[in-house]
């Protein structure tokens, strides 16, 4: 089990708290703080995509015929 598991959310909301002590214009700050978490989100969407086409390839590729159907069944 990982017992680190939190400390990188914990370490982010420290951080925001922190920043938003520091900054005079806090909603520039949550915008930008917005906006990065929108980008990274859609970075890991992207990611899982090609991870899922990757993987389909392989398994294409492996059978010759795709993943998921049954050995037997003929079209």
């Amino acid at each position: 089990m990982n017992s680190l598991k939190g400390l990188g959310v914990c370490a982010i909301i420290a951080g925001l708290a922190y920043a938003m002590t520091r900054v005079a214009d806090i909603y520039t700050l949550l915008l930008y703080f917005s906006i990065t978490i929108v980008v990274l989100s859609l970075l890991g969407y992207a990611a899982s995509i090609r991870r899922r086409r990757r993987d389909r390839r392989v398994a294409v590729g492996a059978t010759g015929r795709r993943a998921g159907r049954l050995a037997g069944s003929a079209r």
